[in-house]
């Protein structure tokens, strides 16, 4: 008995696809990434002291950060993903170092140092989301070369997670967490645009400053987080992930 012949997946796509049947695909992998990710932020609610909102915030503030700078549109839907996921890997990080009311020790921080790479080995396990696993896996870089884990420097770190570092100090500084003293808008720009050259992109702290008052366009962050995902995760980025281009040394697509 003759064994069928094997087709490559491309084969088949080409095969047995219609542009109908390609949407549809293409309709229901989006939907079911946005209901990954959803799961990915009820699971990081119910394992750290902190809530979705603090990632929707950076999100969004990053995008805002993005848009100043003139990004593309594949670059600003990466950059909105990637830092709405930048917190993945503490997932496998235990609970009872992420919710300690005081001080880690050196110990529990050589742990918490591991949640980039645990972040990034979570991405590397869904295709659909791999796009976004350079900006996860660099978010605790450092422009000067002291952060972690690869001890990046300067332009080594992607673009994107330059961006989110600016973005993430700004709603560490002016939110209640378990170990920081809340500042006001204006105090926590002073506070990054000193540390311009040092821990953040000089480019991006121009750009940042370029947004004027936080006093004006902060509220913009709060509230109404229901409506965030889609915004951040919308249809016709997703779509443009296998239609644009993907730049040469680019994030890691499909």
């Amino acid at each position: 008995m003759q064994s069928p012949p094997k087709f490559s997946f491309e084969e088949l796509t080409l095969r047995n696809f219609s542009p109908h049947t390609f949407a549809s695909v293409t309709h229901h992998l989006y939907q079911t990434t946005l209901s990954l990710i959803d799961e990915f932020m009820t699971m990081l609610d119910h394992w750290t002291f902190e809530r979705r909102s603090h990632s929707y915030r950076v999100a969004h503030l990053a995008l805002a950060i993005g848009k100043e700078m003139e990004l593309s549109h594949r670059e600003l839907f990466v950059l909105g993903v990637g830092s709405l996921l930048h917190d993945i890997g503490k997932m496998r990080i235990p609970r009872e170092i992420l919710v300690k009311p005081g001080k880690l020790t050196e110990e529990e921080w050589s742990v918490m140092r591991k949640h980039p790479d645990l972040g990034a080995d979570i991405l590397k396990r869904f295709p659909s989301l791999a796009f976004a696993r350079d900006i996860v896996h660099q978010h605790q870089e450092r422009w000067d070369g002291n952060g972690y884990p690869q001890k990046l420097k300067g332009e080594e770190i992607v673009l994107g997670a330059r961006i989110f570092a600016v973005a993430d100090s700004f709603d560490a500084m002016t939110n209640q967490r378990s170990y920081n003293q809340v500042v006001n808008g204006p105090e926590a720009v002073r506070e990054i645009v000193r540390q311009s050259g040092i821990l953040y992109d000089p480019q991006v702290i121009r750009h940042f400053r370029k947004m004027g008052d936080p006093m004006v366009w902060e509220h913009r962050f709060r509230g109404g987080e229901e409506n965030f995902l889609p915004t951040i995760f919308p249809l016709e980025g997703f779509v443009g992930l296998f239609s644009e281009p993907v730049p040469e040394e680019g994030p890691p697509a499909f």
